[in-house]
């Protein structure tokens, strides 16, 4: 399978890719710029409407039930609606670390991960934001926390620490919160298994960075298809509908007609207006 160009611009590193269906956009990030993008996806064109802005690096977003957006920024959370709202900051002051790719679990808390921007081994964490505004910490020893997708039943958090090349599952309990051990079911030799995103069938739809693909595998870790992509550092995936839309490092978006439709992505259900503590 190939992916088509999507997109003419091209992003230092574009990441996070998510349908938003309420309000029928989709939301990506361009992490070392700072930059939120709101596009508007037609007939297979294309169309960047809004552009936000924080200090920083951002590394994920998610859309909130009210049509604002969560932002997983440089040290912590904020939220962008009628007016931008910092925190609660996760990461101290004068780390070498920044946070990175983040997504809502099906009960609408959300979750992301920092990774080392030097080569520190095994000392960043998976945080999650709780519905009342806190933060927890889910995982630790990561290098750099990325992709995060849950099983069609919720029951199942699969998660990606790249450097190692690992992609996890563990259970999850949506209603509770709580997360069992943890079980590699990929190791990646061949590139760098970036960011990922889950069908309606239980599938992984995962970025590899470096080898200018998408792979999808079984939960159990066998490959099932590859999608070809014309931009070596394949960042992540989503779905509209469909088709799967790829974000790149150097290059622009992608998609491709997936044959498969996708979990839809839950909207983060806390506070919109976030304070530090």
């Amino acid at each position: 399978m190939i992916a088509d160009s999507l997109s003419t611009e091209t992003y230092e590193l574009a990441e996070g890719p998510l349908w938003d269906p309420v309000a029928e956009r989709l939301l990506w990030v361009d992490i070392p710029t700072g930059r939120i993008m709101e596009g508007l996806l037609r007939d297979g064109d294309l169309r960047v409407v809004r552009t936000h802005t924080l200090p920083g690096t951002v590394g994920a977003v998610a859309p909130a039930a009210d049509g604002s957006l969560l932002v997983a920024a440089q040290y912590g959370f904020a939220t962008i609606g009628e007016r931008t709202t910092m925190g609660p900051r996760v990461l101290p002051e004068g780390t070498m670390s920044r946070l990175n790719d983040g997504r809502c679990d099906p009960a609408g808390r959300f979750l992301a991960g920092s990774l080392a921007k030097d080569e520190r081994q095994g000392q960043e964490k998976l945080y999650r934001l709780e519905l009342d505004g806190t933060v927890s910490v889910l995982a630790e020893g990561l290098t750099i926390s990325n992709g995060l997708g849950w099983s069609p039943d919720g029951r199942t958090l699969y998660h990606v620490d790249s450097i190692p090349g690992v992609v996890w599952a563990q259970p999850y309990d949506v209603e509770t919160g709580r997360v069992g051990p943890r079980t590699a079911i990929l190791q990646v030799s061949d590139g760098l298994p970036d960011g990922l995103a889950v069908d309606v069938e239980g599938n992984l739809w995962i970025a590899i960075w470096g080898a200018g693909e998408v792979r999808r595998h079984t939960p159990g870790g066998r490959l099932l298809d590859t999608v070809k992509v014309a931009s070596p550092k394949t960042s992540s995936a989503a779905f509209v509908g469909s088709t799967l839309v790829i974000t790149t490092a150097g290059g622009g978006l992608f998609a491709a007609d997936a044959g498969v439709t996708g979990l839809p992505a839950t909207p983060w259900n806390g506070p919109t207006d976030l304070r530090t503590p």
